[in-house]
């Protein structure tokens, strides 16, 4: 008998296992690893509407004894209500098994503790859970959980039950060493398994064990996929460390804007400060200007690289453009309740204006101030004039005002849920652009074009393409608790995928068997660390779970001649490709991990990766490149967290 896992819990100190006890947003696009001892498992649930409570997962002892105890109970509801408290195991599974464990409930209901088995994600897997009734064998995907079979008795919240499970194709239950259950069910490998519950109970003697045969089978197994993977890794150059960068006190974190110059690119950090209510009205307190080499043209405000004004879970309104077409490129900011256009190479001052006023507007819910507190800026040509010299202010989450670069008030939104980052371009080609917003499709001039029939949660993401010929240009809209959604031309749907709480996506010619465009995306709030890929129908090829947050799932001409996506440079992440592998990893050379953006900073049409903290800022790139073909990428006049990345090849 071989045990892959032998788990008492004696190595874990009496404590909550590490969560983010605030429960924000930072991990949709920040790497973030909390402090403490995590074992063998790792916790791929977030939901924010935990945020009043302690931790899911916390280590009490009893005679000399450790127990793990679910702490949460059952507060998640609404689009969260089938969210189990998860904590899953990092040994990966090749062959069947037997798995112990014993549980004691602590609250008698209807919701399951107990374990997951055939694990894929924290929303697909079956399951092996006791309530008040008796036991249960279900599956669970997505929404829909499904019961297999059942076996009732009357269960005490006094008693410790004592589980066998034999996992293959059948899964054979016993409790109390008497089989009681058994169900066939789609047997996966790899997989995992899980503590899944939705009621404050006890796990201990946590076993998972194979027979010498089974083991045998479950190392061929495994070496074979290592060794294909292997083979796989071997077509892609290494990446190599080109360039690093001290930021002193003004590093922050994803608040970052490139633009490239004649005399090489320019980067602009924003840091912040919080005022009135999280993260919802933040100020930008200092800007500031450097050059590849780290040489700081200009700083605007005071620096402060504290963590309390470096990390946040929104955009903070800053953009480059030549927005006056003059030749040269401006920031465009806001600040203190005014707009300023300022010289990105100088920092003087070109044009500003005060930000609209909000008291006692009816359009505008809860908004603590006179004048109106900007979400975020983007540049745009409402106007039609062939060149960005409009832009859009937004607030969070419920208006959008357009200008022209006079400060002429061009139009107004205000309909449904804005989402952080409208979409702008020419939808009808009749050289103005036009603006997708939320659900909405508004005109150049502000008049509505289509509403979706959605209004929930809000868009994050927004990609406007043609994944193929055939089926012409499409939206594709991760669209938080309302899913991944691919819309047609005309406003109705054309495909909808269940992912959990889709949060970010990406559009690009990953699977080099096909001119299609394929879809990436993530998953965040509820479950985190889920990634997906779809075909150009929208259909699903393949899913998995990362063990960790902050994929930004950005795809990357890595070498001329291969696109693969960068989720983040921490210890699971790297370059993956369309079969969700990790084919290229960051080298060990203690580079900074919190942030990630893919540029090509030298202009050769091959992306380098930027990973920064902080602290420093570190410059990778391919260590062999080609020339490469031409890619169209979301234009650097509109950095944004909430925009849908996409590597679209440009016709010859």
């Amino acid at each position: 008998m071989k045990y892959l896992i032998d788990e008492n819990f004696k190595d874990f100190p009496l404590n909550e296992l590490p969560y983010d006890k605030f429960h924000t947003a930072l991990g949709e696009y920040h790497h973030i690893e909390y402090d403490g001892y995590f074992g063998g498992f790792y916790d791929p649930i977030d939901v924010h509407q935990w945020r009043t409570a302690d931790g899911s997962w916390l280590i009490v002892e009893d005679n000399g004894n450790r127990y793990l105890e679910q702490n949460r109970g059952n507060i998640s509801h609404d689009a969260f209500k089938n969210v189990y408290a998860t904590l899953t195991h990092k040994q990966k599974l090749y062959c069947t098994y037997g798995l112990d464990f014993e549980i004691r409930l602590f609250e008698l209901n209807l919701d399951f503790a107990g374990v997951a088995i055939s694990y894929i994600t924290s929303r697909l897997y079956y399951g092996v859970g006791i309530n008040k009734d008796g036991i249960s064998i279900f599956k669970r995907d997505n929404e829909n959980i499904d019961i297999i079979a059942s076996y009732n008795f009357s269960v005490s919240d006094l008693k410790t039950y004592s589980f066998k499970i034999s996992v293959g194709n059948m899964v054979y239950v016993y409790l109390d060493n008497k089989m009681v259950l058994k169900a066939k069910i789609e047997f996966k490998i790899p997989s995992k398994v899980a503590l899944i519950s939705k009621c404050l109970c006890r796990y201990s003697n946590l076993k998972l064990y194979m027979t010498d045969f089974e083991y045998k089978d479950h190392l061929k197994e495994e070496k074979l996929l290592l060794k294909k993977l292997e083979e796989k890794k071997k077509y892609y150059p290494k990446l190599k460390l080109i360039n690093k960068i001290d930021l002193k006190n003004f590093g922050s974190g994803r608040q970052l804007r490139i633009a490239r110059t004649k005399n090489g690119p320019i980067f602009v950090l924003a840091q912040h400060q919080k005022r009135f209510m999280r993260d919802s009205f933040a100020r930008i307190s200092s800007l500031t200007a450097f050059d590849y080499s780290g040489n700081v043209l200009w700083t605007i405000g005071e620096p402060n690289n504290s963590i309390d004004n470096t990390l946040i879970s929104c955009d903070l309104p800053f953009q480059i453009a030549d927005i006056n077409n003059d030749g040269k490129l401006e920031l465009i900011y806001f600040r203190d309740f005014e707009i300023r256009i300022i010289d990105l190479l100088t920092g003087k001052l070109v044009k500003a204006m005060n930000s609209p006023i909000v008291d006692g507007d009816p359009l505008v819910k809860n908004h603590p101030f006179y004048r109106l507190n900007v979400d975020a800026i983007r540049v745009a040509d409402f106007k039609g004039q062939g060149y960005k010299g409009d832009f859009i202010i937004k607030d969070r989450y419920q208006n959008v005002f357009a200008y022209d670069y006079d400060m002429n008030l061009l139009f107004r939104y205000h309909n449904k849920n804005t989402g952080h980052f409208p979409y702008i371009f020419d939808y009808d080609n009749d050289n103005h652009d036009e603006m997708f917003v939320g659900y909405d499709l508004i005109d150049h001039d502000g008049k509505m074009i289509f509403d979706l029939e959605m209004n929930s949660d809000h868009t994050d993401e927004i990609i406007y393409a043609k994944l193929n010929e055939e089926d012409g240009y499409k939206f594709i809209l991760a669209s938080g608790n309302e899913g991944l959604n691919i819309i047609n031309n005309d406003g109705t749907l054309f495909k909808h995928n269940e992912i959990g709480h889709a949060q970010r996506i990406s559009v690009a010619p990953y699977n080099p068997n096909t001119k299609d465009l394929w879809i990436m995306a993530t998953a965040f709030w509820g479950s985190f660390g889920i990634l997906g890929i779809y075909d150009s129908k929208g259909e699903l090829k393949k899913i998995t779970e990362m063990e960790s947050q902050g994929a930004i799932i950005s795809p990357i001409n890595y070498d001329g001649c291969h696109i693969l996506a960068l989720t983040h440079a921490g210890i699971d992440g790297g370059l993956i490709d369309y079969e969700l592998d990790t084919v290229v990893e960051f080298p060990s050379d203690n580079h900074p991990t919190l942030c990630q953006e893919v540029y090509d900073i030298d202009g050769d049409g091959i992306d380098e990766i930027i990973c920064w903290d902080l602290n420093s800022m570190y410059f990778y790139k391919a260590e062999k490149t080609i020339e490469s073909k031409k890619y169209e990428k979301y234009p650097d006049d509109s950095f944004s967290n909430y925009r849908g990345e996409y590597l679209i090849p440009k016709e010859d």
